[in-house]
């Protein structure tokens, strides 16, 4: 669900992973203004009420309930533009590779190990697993429009495209992974350890807007 990330948008992705099944809680806030330049344009929109947001996030919990590969999916609205997503779900990599319709390298889960990596050349598989990032009208703030642009170019078209508050907005956004695991951390890379079992991985949205660089992390534990 981190990859529902738009501009002005905050995402805080909860793994707990047990041996015996794992649970995932995101919680997603969009500004307004960016909502209101999306439900303007994009194809996504229903024709009822729902704002582009609300569509995105049901359309979103339905995918995951339809794989078979979870259960007790529970999305609530909590604000205007704000909301949470609970689900229950054995294996992650097995769960993206359902999503997407084929095998995947963004999520890697075996045994005692967990991994995440998305740059530029895998970044499709993302848009597989998450439809919504491949409408056109969505997909020209994202990272396959924006190849070679510096954090200055996006800046001034996401000023011109949707006003003089975006810039501000993207600045305070921030993704974040908080990850429990089921045993011990021997090794963790790219991420902070926050207890013996437990680490955060975060990250400005920027750097997923541009994929300048891959975003990854990798953590191994014992039982």
């Amino acid at each position: 669900m981190a990859a529902l990330a738009l501009t002005g948008c905050t995402v805080t992705e909860s793994l707990v992973m047990g041996t015996d099944g794992s649970s995932s809680n995101t919680d997603i806030s969009v500004e307004q203004f960016f909502v209101d330049v999306l439900a303007d344009y994009s194809e996504f929109m229903p024709a009822s009420d729902e704002s582009i947001m609300d569509a995105a996030v049901s359309s979103f919990s339905k995918q995951l309930d339809d794989t078979g590969l979870v259960s007790q999916v529970v999305s609530t609205k909590d604000g205007v533009n704000e909301y949470t997503v609970n689900f229950n779900y054995d294996d992650l990599e097995e769960l993206a590779n359902a999503l997407g319709g084929q095998e995947q390298s963004i999520i890697r889960q075996d045994g005692s190990s967990f991994s995440f990596y998305v740059d530029i050349d895998n970044y499709t598989e993302l848009e597989r697993i998450v439809p919504f990032l491949g409408d056109p009208n969505v997909a020209v703030y994202l990272a396959n429009y924006n190849v070679g642009y510096s954090e200055q170019d996006y800046m001034d078209m996401i000023t011109f495209a949707i006003g003089e508050e975006a810039p501000d907005a993207l600045r305070d956004s921030l993704i974040t992974f908080s990850i429990q695991v089921p045993g011990r951390i021997t090794s963790l890379t790219g991420g902070v350890q926050t207890g013996e079992d437990s680490f955060t991985y975060s990250f400005p949205l920027i750097d997923f807007l541009l994929l300048a660089e891959s975003l990854s992390f990798s953590v191994t534990w014992q039982v």
